[in-house]
């Protein structure tokens, strides 16, 4: 595996422990007729506490089934997730996950929809409105806490959706390609949101997406998987850029340029080869070896 990796420039001593860990990840989803896919092989991966990782790669290279391993939402075939050293067993309840689908009821208002994040957390219901108020304003709704999903726009509602996120204060952040949906300059806006916001106490944070600009302009680690089945990590870069970054602003610079080539060198090799497999073939193991 190629590694340009050095310690990101918040770290601490060396003997931190990673905020997430992934150590020989192999996840095998068992199929009907004794037939058997595996998703990723052999997957080595360590987020330090305030790092900004984002994963790209060709598509159904398991990214979010790497992600769903981090939150708990299911169990390795093999290997070992941990977390702040500790061995994760269920749903990593440090995390909060931004999906890429909205996840708000329609039923309730913004302000409502963000509440509802603390209700498990025992927190009174006007503490709970003060704070659902003031996260709403943070992501720039402060005029619009009492509007319906159905009368938000699609950038209106990822903001909804991270303020439901960072509400639980959760020291983990992991998103999966949250702003896939959005048109360009909505994406860009966000990116910046998050930037602002992350920059503020400096989570980590695992972000995948299928946008090698995007995964530039907002990371400390750019993480390339190959093509699946069976797919593990075939590059690992670090994004020689200062901080604070504007996301358009950054992407006119020679070093973005430089990254974003040799990033896309590994990145190609695998797309090509994912390409090549065509739909639906080589996807699937027999059930034997």
């Amino acid at each position: 595996m190629e590694s340009k990796v050095s310690p990101p420039a918040n770290a601490g001593a060396a003997a931190e422990l990673p905020a997430v860990s992934l150590a020989g990840i192999d996840i095998t989803f068992h199929l009907q007729g004794g037939q058997r896919y595996q998703a990723v092989k052999k997957i080595d991966l360590a987020v330090a506490p305030g790092e900004f990782v984002s994963v790209v790669g060709p598509t159904g290279c398991g990214k979010s089934t790497l992600l769903n391993a981090a939150a708990g939402l299911l169990t390795p075939s093999a290997g070992k997730v941990t977390i702040f050293g500790q061995p994760l067993s269920g749903l990593n309840r440090r995390a909060g996950y931004l999906f890429q689908q909205d996840a708000l009821m329609p039923w309730k208002t913004a302000l409502a929809n963000v509440k509802v994040a603390l209700e498990p957390m025992g927190v009174s219901d006007a503490q709970a409105d003060r704070q659902a108020r003031d996260w709403l304003a943070r992501v720039g709704l402060r005029a619009f806490v009492e509007r319906y999903p159905h009368m938000l726009s699609g950038g209106q509602r990822k903001r909804v959706a991270l303020a439901q996120m960072l509400i639980r204060d959760p020291e983990i952040l992991l998103m999966d390609e949250p702003f896939g949906p959005l048109d360009a300059q909505t994406r860009q806006i966000m990116g910046n949101l998050l930037l602002d916001l992350w920059s503020k106490d400096r989570k980590a944070l695992i972000f995948v997406t299928h946008d090698l600009e995007e995964a530039i302009a907002l990371s400390d680690r750019v993480v390339v998987m190959s093509a699946g089945p069976a797919a593990g990590i075939v590059a690992d870069y670090k994004v020689p850029l200062p901080r604070p970054r504007d996301i358009a602003e950054i992407r006119l610079e020679k070093a973005f340029h430089e990254i974003h080539r040799d990033i896309w060198t590994s990145l190609r090799v695998e797309v090509q080869k994912a390409y090549a497999m065509g739909e639906g073939k080589e996807l699937v193991e027999g059930a034997a070896s």
